[in-house]
């Protein structure tokens, strides 16, 4: 008598998709802050240019309905340009990442000084000066975030890139002075100041390229200890382009204004003395 075995029957079980893994609650919680700022943005952009259309159509002309209209413009152009880096910021790098919280930060100060100088509750000039003092901190921003990039396992070359980022810090805030003509006349000592901090910024971060690179030709494992960047979105790096370009423009320009204005304290001839007292 024969038996006859059924083989067993393999039955396929579906394959389950790998679950997604879920956002940071840091992530998210910026991602909810952002999208609520956005929809503050889009309603201020609305009522604004309602009040401007209604300004222009039934009311008289007057100066305090223009800075009204200047004071929409300024609010539309600054809301804008926020609204441009929270719309590219896909990784909600605002918030979390120096450069881009900076660009935002500054941006809203500015709409707000210059709102003060269109209702002279400040001067104009001191508030074409703030800009100018914006810039300047971008500007350092800049520098600094490029040196952080630069760090690696290596106590010695963290020293001297933190000490350049110091001096970068010093030099920014010896500046601003300046920049805001916060006396008619400055000391030639005080130009001498900002031109010493100058040269040890330059000074310390050229000595920290310079001990990063015989580290890194020593020690070729400190290459894996060099930061990861996040990836930055196309239209993240477009803003930062734009605003790279010119802030580099407005530091050229005015650090030849610094130059010219320490030449020309330097070169002034000091009035003279006279004797006064009598002899008999």
């Amino acid at each position: 008598m024969s038996h006859h075995e059924s083989a067993p029957v393999k039955t396929s079980t579906p394959q389950q998709p790998a679950p997604t893994p879920a956002a940071p609650p840091s992530d998210t919680r910026l991602g909810k802050l952002k999208l609520a700022f956005l929809y503050v943005l889009i309603a201020g952009l609305a009522s604004s240019a309602i009040v401007a259309v209604a300004a222009l159509l039934l009311w008289d002309f007057t100066s305090a309905m223009a800075r009204s209209l200047l004071t929409i413009f300024i609010f539309f152009t600054h809301s804008l340009l926020v609204l441009g880096v929270l719309w590219a910021d896909k990784r909600n790098q605002v918030g979390r990442l120096i450069l881009p919280t900076t660009i935002v930060v500054l941006a809203l100060a500015n709409m707000i000084t210059t709102t003060l100088g269109t209702w002279d509750i400040i001067s104009a000039e001191t508030a074409w000066r703030a800009v100018g003092l914006y810039f300047l901190a971008l500007g350092a921003v800049f520098v600094i975030n490029a040196s952080l990039q630069l760090r690696i396992a290596h106590q010695a070359v963290q020293i001297a890139l933190y000490t350049s980022i110091g001096f970068i810090v010093a030099t920014v805030v010896a500046v601003s002075p300046w920049v805001l003509q916060v006396v008619e006349t400055f000391d030639p000592l005080y130009y001498r100041i900002v031109a010493a901090l100058a040269i040890l910024t330059t000074a310390s971060f050229l000595i920290a390229l310079i001990l990063r690179g015989i580290a890194l030709a020593q020690h070729h494992e400190l290459t894996s200890t060099k930061p990861v960047s996040e990836p930055t979105p196309n239209g993240l790096l477009v803003i930062y382009i734009i605003t790279g370009t010119i802030t580099a423009i407005v530091w050229m320009s005015g650090l030849t204004g610094l130059l010219i204005s320490g030449m020309t304290t330097q070169s002034r001839p000091s009035s003279p003395t006279y004797d006064n007292r009598r002899y008999y």
